[in-house]
């Protein structure tokens, strides 16, 4: 079994896709198994996947993507939904599930909820984005597990994505991915420069 510093050297973000390759819903599956596990505010999940194989559908999106080659290569692009109402919208579900597991007292519940309506009120696209963000990494690091390339994109029109899939209220596009298999005769370049632990850390 691979460690996670052994997924997370081999994860590169693929430009070259083999447009033969199909994914499958069990391939899909398979890799939301493990990326269902990311943390999320008050375990509130923001997010859904919205999963675009139609070749037309893929040639708007393209459009909408400063025409990427990758999104009509790649077996699908993803679309990573921020819901920007799930601390209302879903808020019910998760507490009461809190409650069975002993997380909480059922005589507390009501408080619960106003603490999270005051963190997440007016600030959806923060909150959303921030859960999605988690949710997308581990997701990459999955389908990296489970032999799938991908390329997280954030160059796209996203009112004009927002609109081609019709979002509903308070959804928000915050990333698209395209998810496939790298042609085998790409070569990727070297890994571009990261920075080191001392430019990006401060101890205090």
């Amino acid at each position: 079994m691979k460690t996670v510093k052994e997924i997370a050297e081999k994860r590169r973000a693929v430009n070259f896709f083999d447009s033969s390759v199909a994914i499958t819903d069990d391939d899909l599956r398979s890799i939301y198994e493990i990326a269902k596990l990311s943390p999320s505010s008050f375990n509130l999940q923001p997010w859904r996947v919205i999963v675009v194989r139609s070749p037309e559908k893929r040639e708007r999106l393209r459009e909408l993507a400063m025409n990427q080659p990758k999104v009509t290569e790649a077996s699908a692009i993803l679309v990573f939904v921020g819901r920007g109402k799930a601390y209302e919208e879903d808020v019910d579900r998760v507490l009461r599930d809190r409650v069975s597991k002993g997380y909480m007292s059922e005589q507390i519940v009501d408080r619960v909820k106003e603490v999270i309506r005051n963190l997440y009120g007016g600030r959806e696209v923060a909150f959303a984005s921030r859960n999605v963000g988690l949710f997308a990494m581990l997701f990459m690091l999955a389908a990296e597990s489970e032999g799938w390339d991908t390329h997280p994109m954030d160059g796209f029109d996203v009112e004009g994505v927002r609109e081609f899939l019709q979002l509903g209220e308070g959804e928000f596009p915050v990333m698209m991915m395209a998810l496939g298999k790298k042609q085998r005769e790409a070569t990727l370049l070297p890994r571009p420069e990261r920075k080191s632990f001392e430019e990006v850390f401060s101890v205090l």
